[in-house]
């Protein structure tokens, strides 16, 4: 029967190219080459899209942090310049406007930056924003309760990047 049905349709396909005039061939074929032409072309200008999208793709993570680099940088040399002073100069109450300055400089920077400090004293410890590096009794608060902050930890848009190191109260 398949070699029946496969006799049948190469019949059909004979009677039809013998239908075919010799003009309505060329345009098939000239229809075949723009069709294949354009495909063609198609294709190389998906290959040129790919390679476009990777390069951008490329420059997009290597230089995602220039402009965060950029607010960081004016930060650094302030510290820089305040390193080669003489220290015999130097009154401590400059020092503290000085460092009262750079802090406020990278406060400006994590709130334009979505970056959030996680500074969880006195709340429940959290896995997922909190490490411990320690625990003690205190039989005044409950179990779980973060008694101290060692360091603050950060998360940059909701996503923890540093989780804060803290105590945490452990009681027998």
């Amino acid at each position: 029967n398949q070699a029946e049905g496969d006799e049948i349709c190469s019949n059909q396909k004979d009677v039809k190219l013998e239908d075919t005039s010799e003009s309505d061939i060329e345009d098939f074929e000239k229809k075949y080459k723009e069709t294949y032409d354009l495909l063609l072309r198609e294709k190389a200008e998906m290959e040129n899209l790919k390679k476009r999208t990777e390069k951008e793709v490329e420059n997009a993570y290597k230089y995602s942090v220039e402009s965060l680099l950029s607010e960081i940088i004016p930060i650094y040399d302030s510290l820089f310049l305040s390193s080669k002073l003489d220290k015999d100069k130097v009154k401590i109450d400059q020092l503290v406007k000085g460092n009262e300055l750079l802090l406020s400089m990278f406060k400006q920077i994590f709130e334009k930056n979505n970056i959030i400090e996680i500074n969880p004293l006195d709340e429940k410890f959290n896995p997922d924003f909190h490490q411990a590096v320690s625990t003690i009794e205190d039989t005044s608060k409950e179990n779980d309760i973060i008694s101290e902050v060692v360091q603050q930890g950060y998360t940059l848009n909701g996503r923890v990047i540093k989780p804060a190191l803290v105590i945490v109260i452990k009681n027998q």
